[in-house]
């Protein structure tokens, strides 16, 4: 931990999506803001929250910690005028923004979860690459960025957005409530395996149903495997929907193959975590891809790609596949579902590697760069 600063000083964390958003945003947002004001040397924090959420405070009080709630309708044009106003008026010296900085106001830190748009525009719609165009912009006037990977950092670097500041990594955490299901308690798992009518086993993927997760490889897959095993699929669909992959999707359930769990809550998740038997997320491209440290910590042998982030966060902890081709997803799959020693060993370097992140750990680091 730093040492206790000589005289406080006052910083900002753009917070709105603390208790709504994205849900990728939304767990990285409330988890690094509950760390940072764990791990706090001695800022006076003041956090900006989404106004909608006026009648809601944090779990727990903390003297040096202020709550302002301000317009999130838009993040962009919040960011852009609400935040560094109200940095001005509670004389903030620093403000650490999500993904839209701003070109006026306290010193800015902006925390860049990606910028796929760029190198992967076919995955957005015109008005996504429209709207995230003002990410690059805006990083222009900022005096620091976070991004969470070494991949997505080079990836910002092949743009050109290194010459705006510094690029710092913080990898995400890992939230303690994903442990293996020996950890949990024999009732609550025996709750949600009914409440979800889960098989003995089965294959699970976690994240939005869009192009860009690759499901629609994945499901080819599940369908040409020599096995019945079926494949849960938890997350909710992007606002536009893939009308081919929505096709695949209801034939490998009216098969059999597939189930839709649709969005479940954070408290049941981390146990159908630990149930299943494999865990597949072949995406085309992450900036992190925090389902796999999840799935790791629950004790979840890991199926993922060869071609995004995932070498970085699992290392030798996982199987990798080439997310182009289906055949070599649903080898891997069949592989690991007739080898039980290779799946042993790979739950076993997987709770060793996700054993190395930590929320209060990438609290700290965004601390030292505040310095």
């Amino acid at each position: 931990m730093l040492k206790n600063l000589k005289k406080s000083k006052r910083i900002g964390v753009d917070a709105k999506w603390y208790f709504s958003g994205p849900i990728s945003n939304q767990i990285v947002v409330k988890n690094l803001v509950d760390n940072l004001i764990l791990e706090n040397p001695g800022y006076e924090i003041f956090l900006f929250l989404n106004w909608n959420f006026k009648s809601r405070g944090l779990d727990f009080e903390d003297s040096k910690v202020t709550l302002k709630y301000v317009w999130a309708g838009n993040s962009l044009i919040s960011n852009l005028f609400i935040i560094p106003f109200w940095g001005f008026f509670y004389n903030l010296e620093t403000i650490l923004y999500q993904n839209f900085g701003t070109f006026w106001g306290p010193k800015r830190i902006v925390y860049v979860h990606d910028v796929i748009f760029l190198s992967h525009p076919k995955f957005f719609s015109f008005v996504e690459r429209v709207y995230f165009s003002f990410i690059p912009m805006l990083l222009r006037f900022s005096h620091k960025i976070i991004t969470i990977s070494e991949i997505e950092k080079k990836r910002m670097g092949s743009f050109g957005l290194n010459r705006f500041a510094d690029i710092s990594v913080v990898h995400h955490g890992l939230n303690v409530s994903f442990k293996p299901k020996d950890d949990f308690n024999k009732e609550k798992l025996e709750k949600v395996r009914l409440k979800y009518s889960l098989p003995d086993q089965y294959l699970l993927f976690v994240g939005r149903l869009n192009y860009r997760k690759n499901l629609y490889n994945l499901a080819k897959a599940i369908l040409d495997l020599d096995s019945n095993i079926p494949l849960l699929v938890v997350g909710e669909h992007d606002w536009k929907k893939d009308l081919q992959l929505e096709r695949l999707l209801l034939s490998c359930v009216d098969a059999g193959r597939i189930r839709l769990l649709g969005k479940v809550s954070f408290e049941d998740l981390p146990l159908i975590y630990s149930l299943s038997t494999i865990f597949c997320f072949v995406s085309f491209a992450e900036g992190f891809g925090l389902p796999v440290l999840e799935a790791m910590a629950s004790g979840v042998p890991v199926l993922t790609s060869e071609k995004t982030s995932m070498q970085e966060i699992c290392e030798n902890a996982a199987y990798y596949i080439d997310p182009q081709d289906s055949n070599s997803i649903g080898n891997g799959i069949a592989f690991l579902l007739g080898h039980e020693r290779e799946r042993h060993e790979l739950m076993i370097a997987g709770l060793i590697r996700s054993g190395q992140f930590s929320w209060s750990s990438s609290a700290k680091k965004i601390f030292t760069i505040f310095e």
